[in-house]
């Protein structure tokens, strides 16, 4: 039987009302990847009007704290992808490097 290890992370961040503005999310699978973090807007009281393309405009100072807090939350995907690759066997430096994991032929699996 081969079992393997993964996380979910999940946080939300808050504007100065304690109101949910935006929530970070990645799955780590603990084989050397570099997380990939995706951002969800909580509610549409942060819009403040569209571009032509059709992304959103965010007041500054939100747009602002939701970069700034997306790379706390980057740091701590980071260091749970390289913990969990130590238990899988996997090369924790690879996390650092973009698709550094696709050039090796690992096998992230442990056998019980």
């Amino acid at each position: 039987m081969q079992i393997s290890k993964a996380v979910n992370l999940q946080g939300t961040i808050y504007d100065e009302n304690n109101e949910a503005i935006a929530t970070f999310m990645t799955h780590l699978l603990g084989d050397g990847a570099t997380p990939d973090i995706q951002v969800y807007g909580n509610g549409m009281k942060q819009v403040i009007g569209y571009k032509d393309d059709g992304s959103v405009i965010l007041s500054k100072n939100i747009d602002e704290l939701i970069e700034s807090e997306k790379v706390k939350f980057m740091a701590e995907a980071i260091k749970q992808q390289k913990a969990l690759c130590v238990e899988n066997g996997v090369d924790p430096d690879l996390v650092n490097i973009l698709n550094s994991e696709k050039d090796k032929k690992i096998d992230v699996t442990k056998e019980i």
